[in-house]
């Protein structure tokens, strides 16, 4: 007994369930034109010059939901567009960018049902079309038309046209795709090999070795590597960033010259950063930063990860942590009082000193001490109402559970600036409340997310310090300032801990302390 095994063409619509991203989806298409050329390069690159025009991939995304990838790359003959609209079918040649046969279907497949190819070979005096509909084909309808045109011999060129889509694009998403792009395409930006353009914005891949750590000399921390995996060779940069910064900290993977995961969304192996997803709070979280290449190993379906087989993963972080363990070392000293660029320079602590000399002895200080008296409890306590008030209308702006007690932050942003602060209330033994005034004066005098962060950290570090001081049993006047003092401690703590690498297991790196 026999059974048949068939996929059937119904199966086309499974494909806009894929978990695919809009910018690994449209980098498909890339893919196919980049490859397009670099197996045609010494063809191709003497037309552009002819033509004077260099190699472009051009997306546009309309406002009526159409997706328009266009290339000048050498185009397509018949049996070239009748292999690519077979799913399942790779080139001849796989080892580029196209090696499936799947890319081009399931990504038109899963922006939208209505798709068209149109495409021109360098030579060839017909222009081809062929359109598709997801819902026919899956319905049975797969002998598709194949319009032909007459061009001009020397014109070469794919355009790939996607409608009825399944997704909405807007604001945010589309600032991601051209983030996510032109990180991926960053070596073929980089080396002058590809134009692309997004919403027919020119991408650009900026980086310079001086956004890394001098030694002495002069000479940048960034250093090569090469090492073999089974058999596989893996190599690539790391480096140190003098400014730190976890949104370009991390590793990018690059596959055939080409990310698949990187800036904006770095690669973090736990040994190196952290076993908390994302990487912990850490210098070395926010400095080492590198790209690894893994040109021989399988790719993920959508091209968005690496297909790690057997203990391969474990192995390259193995390996990777010990090319970066004098670089590793280096970052968890870098912040230093010296050099540390968040530190206030001299003159700005000179400059610092004569404001504040000056404000202390200011006439407001004076009548402040002398003139007002310490006002009854019931009048503290109707002072601090309005931002009372203000926690019982608003959501909170930051909160934590914490082992013996739970913080909840709110902005009081109906106070005035007559208002105290900072009011603080707890409601029960467990739970401390933090209503701050963004209309106080003060607030006015801050600039920058630093100086927000600061007054934030002030502002419930004054809040949990009186709420542990009140259950002291005796409260002493340097109470509340002693356990302030820790706590202002731990945002220090939290970027410099990380244990020495001597022996490197699960949990060794890159933990939170305990506060």
């Amino acid at each position: 007994m026999e059974v048949k095994f068939d996929l059937g063409v119904g199966a086309i619509r499974s494909y806009k369930r894929l978990s695919y991203t809009p910018w690994h989806a449209i980098a498909e298409f890339v893919d196919n034109a980049t490859q397009n050329y670099l197996s045609n390069r010494a063809e191709i690159d003497e037309a552009l010059v002819a033509d004077d025009e260099t190699f472009y991939v051009s997306i546009v995304y309309e406002r009526d939901h159409v997706l328009r990838v266009a290339d000048n790359a050498l185009g397509m003959r018949r049996d070239d567009l009748e292999r690519a609209l077979q799913v399942g079918v790779p080139p001849d040649d796989v080892s580029g960018r196209s090696e499936f046969g799947m890319g081009l279907k399931t990504a038109a497949c899963w922006i939208g049902d209505e798709w068209t190819v149109r495409t021109k070979r360098l030579g060839d005096p017909m222009e081809l079309e062929v359109k598709i509909d997801v819902e026919a084909v899956a319905a049975g309808h797969t002998e598709l038309k194949v319009t032909e045109r007459a061009k001009d011999p020397p014109l070469h060129y794919t355009v790939i046209e996607i409608r009825k889509h399944h997704h909405r694009w807007v604001g945010r998403t589309l600032g991601k795709i051209r983030d996510y792009l032109r990180s991926m395409y960053r070596v073929d930006i980089r080396g002058g090999d590809l134009e692309l353009l997004w919403q027919n914005d020119r991408l650009d891949w900026e980086e310079s070795d001086d956004r890394f750590v001098k030694a002495a000399n002069g000479e940048p921390y960034k250093k090569a590597f090469d090492f073999d995996v089974g058999g596989k060779t893996v190599r690539g940069w790391v480096g140190v960033l003098d400014r730190g910064s976890r949104a370009t900290a991390g590793f990018s993977m690059l596959r055939r010259g080409r990310v698949i995961k990187g800036w904006p969304d770095s690669w973090r192996p736990a040994p190196i950063f952290g076993y908390q997803e994302g990487g912990s709070n850490t210098l070395v979280n926010q400095r080492v930063t590198g790209e690894i290449h893994l040109d021989e190993f399988t790719v993920s379906h959508q091209k968005d990860d690496i297909q790690w087989m057997g203990n391969e993963e474990e192995v390259v972080e193995k390996q990777l942590l010990e090319v970066a363990r004098d670089y590793i070392a280096l970052a968890q000293t870098r912040r230093k009082n010296s050099d540390d660029e968040r530190g206030p320079s001299n003159l700005e602590v000179k400059t610092a000193i004569e404001e504040f000399q000056a404000e202390l002895e200011s006439g407001s200080i004076i009548d402040t001490l002398e003139l007002d008296d310490v006002p009854p409890p019931e009048i503290v306590a109707e002072t601090f109402q309005p931002l009372i008030r203000d926690i019982e209308a608003t959501d909170a702006a930051f909160s934590a559970t914490l082992p013996t007690v739970r913080v909840s932050g709110y902005l009081a942003m109906s106070a005035s600036a007559n208002d105290p602060y900072v009011a603080v209330e707890s409601p029960s033994d467990d739970h401390v409340l933090v209503s701050i005034n963004v209309s106080h004066p003060h607030w006015r005098q801050i600039t920058g997310a630093e100086g927000v962060l600061n007054y934030f950290r002030d502002c419930t570090y004054d809040a949990l310090a009186e709420w542990k001081a009140r259950r002291a049993h005796q409260l002493e006047p340097h109470t509340v300032k002693l356990f302030k003092d820790k706590f202002l401690r731990v945002g220090l703590s939290l970027e410099t801990h990380l244990p020495e690498h001597e022996e490197v297991e699960e949990g060794a790196l890159g933990e939170e302390p305990e506060v």
